[in-house]
């Protein structure tokens, strides 16, 4: 019993010190950058390059005159889409027997 309790303890000291690089291999966590590599002009590219502008209610407008689908565009145009996982793919694959 007692070497059970030490076996426990030192298995989760050692996931503990090695849990990022667990994390990296099952991809959960990205691989970390030097700050000093990144600069403010990389953050804006990105976080522009990721926003997605929503739909103005000038736009809804002209568009609705036209379009019978404008209200759902319109909704949609709000929400954000999210990049899925390697892990969030592998448990769809696993749960529904699909690969996205």
């Amino acid at each position: 019993m007692k070497t059970l309790l030490v076996i426990l303890i030192v298995s989760i000291c050692v996931i503990a010190w090695r849990s990022p690089d667990i994390m990296q291999a099952i991809g959960m966590a990205s691989a970390r950058q030097d700050p000093a590599t990144i600069s403010v002009e990389d953050l804006t590219a990105r976080q522009a390059a990721a926003e997605q502008k929503p739909m103005t209610a000038v736009e809804f407008a002209e568009l609705s005159k036209t379009d019978p689908n404008a209200y759902q565009k319109y909704l949609n145009s709000f929400q954000v889409q999210e990049e899925r996982s390697e892990l969030d793919k592998l448990f769809n694959f696993l749960s529904r027997g699909k690969y996205e």
